[in-house]
């Protein structure tokens, strides 16, 4: 199962850092530690 979303990459220490909104890591059974496939695109800012 894939889902989609947009979310701002945020600076975390020397990187940047995307969460996963809590809908979809409870929809995908997502834990601490678990793979997963992302695919990153950038978008206008106004692509909501």
């Amino acid at each position: 199962m894939a889902e989609q979303f947009i979310k701002s990459a945020r600076r975390t220490g020397t990187s940047l850092g995307i969460s996963i909104p809590k809908e979809i890591v409870e929809l995908l059974g997502i834990g601490e530690g678990d793979f997963v496939r992302i695919s990153i695109e950038k978008v206008k800012k106004n692509a909501r």
